[in-house]
């Protein structure tokens, strides 16, 4: 019996308590039963203040030749933020965390999202961040970047690496 059950079948003689553990967690949901994993993340966006979405597949095991050929463009100064959409089954995940590392020669930029604790969901779930982000400008930020990204929980799993 995972966490998540024990959680669901205590105090069910407390009426008001289990409404509230159904609230907060829902039902029990596997969308994949056959695949063990708890986090399955399936889509990283990156969202432009005008409008524009690039939705990327990480798990796409061609993802970054695709890249290489066909690279993201994002103008000086554009405005943009990261966001994520994954699944959680099986058990709760604490402290899902998102880093991201992005490179140009010798400057790099690694910042740590902390987009929280989940519970299973039949449906996709996702975060993006708070704040825009400003690309940065001027002659020496041009050119090309590499980036890394990775998700990992409290408990030291960790999910995805790309």
């Amino acid at each position: 019996m995972s966490a998540l059950e024990k959680i669901q079948n205590a105090d069910t003689d407390d009426k008001s308590l289990q409404n509230y553990k159904k609230q907060l967690l829902g039902d029990v949901a596997t969308p994949f039963p056959d695949d063990p994993r708890r986090v399955i993340v399936k889509e990283f966006y990156i969202q432009f203040q005008d409008g524009k979405k690039i939705t990327l597949d990480p798990t796409d095991s061609k993802l970054v030749d695709k890249l290489k050929t066909n690279p993201i463009e994002i103008k000086e100064k554009a405005q943009y933020k990261f966001g994520v959409g994954f699944y959680i089954q099986h058990d709760i995940c604490h402290g899902l965390k998102l880093k991201i590392k992005i490179k140009k020669g010798i400057f790099s930029d690694t910042d740590d999202y902390p987009l929280g604790s989940y519970g299973p969901k039949n449906e996709i779930q996702s975060w993006f961040q708070r704040d825009w982000e400003e690309a940065p400008s001027g002659f020496m930020y041009r050119g090309d970047y590499t980036g890394e990204a990775s998700f990992y929980d409290l408990d030291g799993n960790k999910h995805l690496e790309w």
